[in-house]
């Protein structure tokens, strides 16, 4: 009963897995190490299942065979597990008269194989759970410094399709729009270069939706997804706000987190805007590696966290819990 129990659990979390990390795949064809990473999690919960079920089953006689035993009495063997025990019990059929007497002269050791089941499950569920945990608690924990409203933000970019952001990159581009209409005395530097499958920057497009005075509806349903994350009332915009080109700088030669702040930090000394506050537009999983970054550069970083949509919540905190691993030891 235990092992079917345990089977079910399986499936079930086999079921919620696939339900945290498909979507990004199934509604945008994205596929990165973070939802590969949920698709191996997933794997391994439905063999844990499957070989609940597979343990469950084996409470009838598995197979008989005929065998030398102990005192040279040939006899006919069982091999049944022993629910009350947790183990596997080998049993002999003496005469074929149906009379069955335990024998451990066998040689068979169904705790040996229990114990490395066990152990086998324990240590993966202890890897995957030191390897969320060691991201999780940093980005939970990260000490977010207060900048002053006037501090500029650097934008920190995530992908473009052609010539159009991605919808997480629309996310921080309506963050950043919101941050400077809030505080018209900062500017901001977008940063991100260009990658494969991408027609310009992602610093351009960012640029470009920033600057831009055709405003359409979906453009209005980020930029009030950004004010009600923030707590701003939407009634104190009357429209979307267009930045002055002048207030956006472009650093389009970045690759990484790191080369953003890095380069960020050289636009603005070169623009006259030198500063030691950064204040960095990204999504919240985001924000430990950008802002300990920043601090790598002498600059006191604040955050203007961008919204999630719940599809790509455990896509891309895997990811990260990946970036922090790779960032901490390597």
């Amino acid at each position: 009963m235990k092992n079917k129990i345990g089977g079910i659990i399986g499936l079930i979390l086999t079921a919620v897995i696939l339900a945290l990390y498909l979507p990004p795949l199934v509604l945008y064809g994205i596929i990165d190490i973070g939802n590969i990473i949920g698709f191996v999690l997933a794997g391994l919960s439905f063999i844990f299942a499957i070989t609940q079920f597979r343990m469950a089953s084996d409470s009838a006689p598995k197979r008989d065979y005929d065998r030398s035993v102990s005192g040279g009495t040939r006899g006919r063997l069982h091999r049944q597990f022993n629910h009350d025990m947790g183990r596997d019990t080998v049993l002999i059929e003496r005469g074929g008269l149906g009379n069955f007497t335990a024998d451990s002269s066998i040689g068979y050791d169904g705790d040996k194989q229990s114990h490395a089941y066990l152990v086998t499950w324990l240590v993966i569920l202890a890897v995957v759970v030191a390897f969320f945990a060691q991201g999780l608690v940093r980005m939970c924990t990260v000490s977010i410094k207060e900048a002053s409203d006037s501090s500029d933000a650097v934008v920190l970019g995530c992908g473009v399709r052609g010539s159009r952001p991605t919808i997480m990159m629309r996310q921080r581009i309506e963050a950043a729009r919101l941050y400077l209409a809030l505080n018209p005395d900062a500017d901001a530097v977008v940063s991100g270069g260009q990658g494969a499958g991408e027609d310009i920057s992602e610093a351009e497009c960012m640029r470009t939706y920033l600057t831009d005075s055709t405003k359409t509806a979906e453009d209005a349903s980020y930029f009030y997804q950004a004010c009600d994350m923030h707590g701003v009332d939407r009634s104190q915009f009357a429209q979307i706000p267009v930045i002055d080109p002048s207030r956006v700088l472009v650093e389009n030669s970045s690759l990484n987190t790191e080369q953003n702040i890095s380069n960020s930090l050289k636009v603005l000394t070169e623009n006259g805007r030198y500063t030691d506050e950064l204040v960095i537009v990204t999504q919240g999983y985001h924000e430990y590696r950008a802002i300990k970054d920043a601090e790598s550069a002498g600059v006191v970083a604040g955050a203007f966290p961008a919204a999630i949509d719940y599809w790509a919540a455990a896509t891309y905190t895997t990811r990260e819990c990946v970036s922090i691993l790779y960032h901490t030891f390597l």
